[in-house]
């Protein structure tokens, strides 16, 4: 409770077994040409399982290359606990503040992911994939229904996974960020979750650290098995984004999307995370009074939907607490892999945003998250570094009017996305509450 307003600060102080707690920071040049992200952090495995499993970590996503993932001690990781202390992270010799990264990652601590690894996460993205298909084939045309009947369906999509090459990179460098976007805390949203932050059982938490800022600074690698591999990322005026999640596991479904370099509006920023949420998480403290645990799960479709106007300053919020309404979750996808994914929302003030999302699946990073089936971290998610969002913001007076007056229309070509598990449970939910209050409203 006494980090309520810091969600930055470390969470994990005094807990031993089934924690996670990570941090993401992204950057991206001032021509898009590079997408940088690590994601640093510390898991700890639950009670009766191998606590080998335990151990702190270091992930660099870069476009084009596999996912590299240098694994540390728990006894490594050091973090700022206290609302009292300037925020920072250190794993190794690796730090992280508000103010910028520091990265000193020798190869020799990488964990380079096993073909079984490989194989059970593209049945895993398979298996979400399909299921979109088949919801959308159950409610379209005959043409959607045969695709999904279709006897190489499974092998066509997986034929759509792309392994991308491993290299055994020492990753060392400095970068400074300057000019950060902090999402302003009110006492009815302390963070990004607004009231929702009050309940301590959630099983997965957000904290939004920097909406945008800018980036200095350069980042090497060195490919330990061939010197003549080497690479140089500069970053002069780039763009930089922070967030981070802790709790016991990742939600089961969600999409999650990100990107602040637009192509015309510089400093401008979307973020969106729309998720299958247990209002009480079964491994908390709460889920295991016996009338509450006989009830399990209490599920509902939350989301966080922040968008930033870099050329006004302004913050507009559609999350879940503030009342806006969503017209439309759309997801679509066909045999080979391209998805589709629209939201349109609206709030009381009648501003009205719509996000447009497509990349090709199966392109983008395998990621190891914590996975409850799995009780360690596996890989499981597919993050794309290259998803074209399209983001228009409007305003009107009235409901039924026709003239809009257009904020912001613009679009990014390199955003980050993550769509995984079942969720079309996630769109159906939000389709039956816009077509109960559509019907109520053609009664007045």
């Amino acid at each position: 409770m006494k980090l309520l307003y810091h969600p930055e600060h470390y969470h994990g102080d005094g807990i031993e077994k089934k924690f996670f707690e990570g941090w993401y920071f992204k950057i991206v040049s001032n021509d898009n040409n590079e997408t940088f992200v690590v994601i640093v952090g510390i898991y700890r495995a639950p009670l009766n399982t191998n606590d080998n499993e335990s151990h702190a970590f270091v992930m660099v996503l870069l476009y084009g290359f596999d996912c590299l993932y240098y694994r540390y001690e728990v006894n490594e990781f050091e973090a700022s606990s206290s609302s009292d202390m300037e925020f920072y992270v250190k794993i190794g010799d690796n730090k992280f503040q508000k103010s910028g990264i520091t990265l000193d990652l020798p190869s020799s601590r990488l964990i380079k992911p096993t073909d079984k690894e490989y194989e059970e996460y593209s049945d895993l993205l398979v298996k979400d994939w399909i299921n979109i298909i088949n919801f959308k084939s159950s409610n379209h045309s005959n043409t959607e229904s045969q695709l999904v009947n279709s006897p190489t369906l499974k092998q066509d999509l997986l034929n759509n996974i792309v392994r991308h090459k491993f290299i055994s990179y020492s990753i060392h460098g400095n970068i400074s960020f300057d000019k950060i976007v902090p999402f302003s805390a009110t006492c009815a949203s302390p963070s990004v979750m607004g009231p929702f932050a009050y309940i301590p059982s959630l099983e997965c938490n957000h904290g939004l650290l920097s909406i945008d800022h800018r980036s200095q600074g350069n980042i090497e690698f060195t490919n330990e098995e061939n010197k003549d591999d080497f690479k140089r990322i500069i970053f002069k005026n780039g763009y930089g984004y922070i967030e981070k999640d802790w709790g016991t596991d990742f939600p089961q479904s969600y999409i999650w999307a990100q990107t602040n370099s637009f192509m015309n509006d510089d400093g401008s920023s979307i973020f969106l995370s729309v998720a299958d949420i247990p209002l009480i998480s079964s491994d908390s403290l709460l889920g295991k009074v016996p009338f509450l645990k006989n009830s399990l799960p209490l599920r509902f479709p939350g989301r966080l939907i922040i968008f930033y106007h870099g050329s006004t300053k302004t913050t507009y919020n559609f999350s879940t607490y503030t009342l806006s309404f969503v017209h439309e979750l759309n997801i679509e996808m066909d045999n080979l892999a391209m998805q589709h994914t629209n939201i349109y929302v609206s709030n009381i003030q009648g501003y009205h945003l719509e996000i447009r999302i497509k990349r090709r699946a199966g392109r983008g990073i395998p990621l190891r998250a914590p996975v409850k089936q799995f009780e360690k971290m596996s890989l499981r998610v597919e993050e794309s570094l290259d998803a074209e969002i399209s983001v228009k913001l409007w305003h009107k007076r009235r409901y039924n009017d026709k003239i809009e007056n257009v904020i912001f229309h613009d679009k990014s070509i390199n955003a980050g996305l993550e769509i995984v598990g079942d969720v079309m449970w996630i769109a159906e939910k939000y389709k039956k509450k816009s077509d109960s209050i559509k019907l109520e409203m053609s009664k007045i």
